[in-house]
């Protein structure tokens, strides 16, 4: 290891070259703080600028994360002082394309260290790697309709620390002109939400949304005055005035909100991922990031370049161990909690919504957690699958191009299903579920002990092709501008006429259509349910 000094806006960093677990060496600078500590008054508020430092600051260790509980330790980690990304370039000199990435996790939980996102395998390619943190569930989302908390402070953090490169990234080897934001899940969500807000215009160039659309009933939170008064609530205090909520809240350390957090969700919200926080419109901010319905500005699409996709079989991951119980709480009321989101504003057709249901995913049989696969199946397109393809639709009208994928691929060494606990005997023969990527795309640290790539074996290949459409998009704008041995084939983007897609899996395959039938089942469902037909109906404004 040696030390490495770069000067940026705020003073001098040291960083460290380090050696990758496939063989080559990079330029490491961690722990780099993008934006002043949210602490104390400034809990709940907007990011603040970063203060310079005199000397030389340590860029060596990552950063702490942001406050959470921690769905792999199952304990609650972090703290207010969290804003902080990782750097990794090739070398300091020259202008390479620039990749940010911005963590999954239901805007609760993650961070953008090397835990599960070591950027090792992207650096065989000649990109800078960027992975950040931001302010999650409640220190992040707090929404009370006032300017004392206007929520979305997790997003406009991401925001920061993109104004933060685009100052500094020069001095990496980085391009400020040729940045591509990537992420998964809700990672995936903020990446069209900085699409779409006005704070974030120009900071940005190409988008790769993985497994995640503002589309998705979990993008945001509908009524989030009354989630947030139901949460002090729960520490028996009977307090609304706003601005007595936020002084209140401030005087609890960052453990306990997280602790009566991770409480106050029903079985049934929890399932359906009814989020206690998470991003809202937030007109009442003096900047607001969203200041309009999120599904009028949705409805202009995305004016960039983006891929768009998702897993075969994203449902998969509600079937860890650690969702049994919660499941087994419904079972007197299954059918009813499961198809909430969909009944819920069209009470008087739940028994056409039903039969669609029941007759596309259970073969016309009730709704139960058995068969696990059907059940998956359902939940998957529920909460992921049919918003992507609401979501294209609306692309189709675009005239930046828009690349639709699948991946397919089912490794028999899956990294995925052991971090997140899920239980195989009941998803056998399943398939690939939500995040199952990302391993391909990342070196998990904190798992090494299950990470093992041949040279030439399947996973390695997948890895490799991932990695070269990836990073190919970043440079260019095209996924596949030349054919080889690697990449056997063009990926071409949607088109009005045609619904192009790429299936990534041991090998490549194109098609068109993907999944028409389930999508065809879900158009039927939301004419009956009006849950998101009116919301997302492509070529309305």
């Amino acid at each position: 290891m040696s030390d490495l000094l770069v000067k940026v806006e705020q003073g001098l960093l040291r960083g460290a070259v380090v050696k990758s677990v496939v063989g080559e060496s990079y330029i490491a600078f961690k722990g780099v703080p993008y934006a002043a500590p949210p602490v104390g008054k400034l809990r709940f508020k907007d990011p603040e600028p970063l203060q310079p430092w005199t000397g030389i600051r340590d860029a060596l260790e990552e950063g702490p994360k942001c406050a959470q509980f921690n769905l792999f330790t199952k304990s609650i980690i972090g703290d207010d002082d969290c804003l902080y990304l990782n750097l990794a370039t090739p070398s300091l000199t020259g202008s390479r394309p620039v990749m940010v990435w911005i963590h999954g996790g239901l805007f609760s939980y993650g961070d953008g260290g090397s835990d599960i996102y070591s950027p090792d395998y992207l650096m065989k390619t000649d990109i800078v790697h960027v992975g950040i943190n931001y302010r999650l569930g409640i220190l992040g989302f707090l929404q009370l309709e006032h300017e004392a908390a206007s929520g979305n402070m997790g997003l406009k953090d991401q925001i920061a620390a993109l104004k933060w490169l685009k100052e500094n990234i020069a001095q990496f080897g980085g391009d400020p002109n040729n940045i591509t934001l990537f992420g998964q899940s809700a990672g995936a969500v903020s990446a069209q939400y900085l699409l779409l807000s006005p704070l974030a215009k120009g900071l940005f160039h190409k988008a790769i949304m993985q497994s995640g659309v503002l589309s998705v009933p979990w993008a945001y939170v509908s009524e989030p005055l009354k989630m947030a008064h139901r949460y002090v609530a729960a520490f028996g205090k009977d307090i609304t005035d706003q601005n007595e909520i936020v002084e209140y809240l401030r005087t609890i350390p960052a453990h306990k909100l997280i602790e009566m957090q991770t409480k106050i969700s029903t079985p049934e919200e929890t399932i359906n991922l009814v989020l206690p926080f998470g991003p809202t419109v937030d007109n009442k901010s003096m900047r607001p990031l969203m200041p309009k319905p999120i599904e009028e500005l949705a409805q202009k699409g995305i004016d960039v370049p983006v891929i768009i996709g998702y897993t075969a079989h994203e449902g998969a991951i509600f079937f860890s161990r650690d969702f049994q119980p919660k499941y087994a709480k419904l079972d007197k009321n299954f059918e009813a909690s499961a198809l909430r989101p969909l009944t819920a504003k069209a009470p008087s057709k739940a028994a056409v919504i039903l039969q669609e249901i029941r007759k596309f995913y259970f073969d016309g049989k009730p709704v139960t957690k058995y068969p696990a696969a059907n059940y998956a199946r359902y939940i998957g397109d529920l909460q992921f699958i049919r918003g992507v393809h609401r979501m294209v639709d609306i692309q189709r009208e675009k005239k930046s191009p828009t690349y639709l994928y699948r991946f397919a691929y089912d490794s028999p060494r899956s990294v995925t299903k052991i971090m997140y606990n899920v239980d195989e005997k009941d998803v056998i023969g399943f398939g690939v579920s939500h995040a199952e990527e990302n391993p391909f795309l990342f070196y998990p640290s904190m798992y090494r002990e299950h990470v093992k790539m041949e040279p030439g074996s399947p996973d390695q290949m997948v890895s490799d092709r991932l990695i070269r459409l990836w990073t190919n998009f970043a440079k260019t704008g095209n996924p596949t501008p030349l054919i080889d041995d690697l990449i056997t084939t063009v990926w071409k983007p949607v088109t009005k006429a045609t619904k192009n897609y790429l299936e990534i899996n041991e090998e490549l395959f194109t098609g068109e259509d993907l999944d028409e039938e389930m999508c065809e089942t879900w158009k039927r469902i939301e004419m009956v349910s009006n849950t998101s037909s009116e919301r997302f109906h492509p070529g309305r404004s």
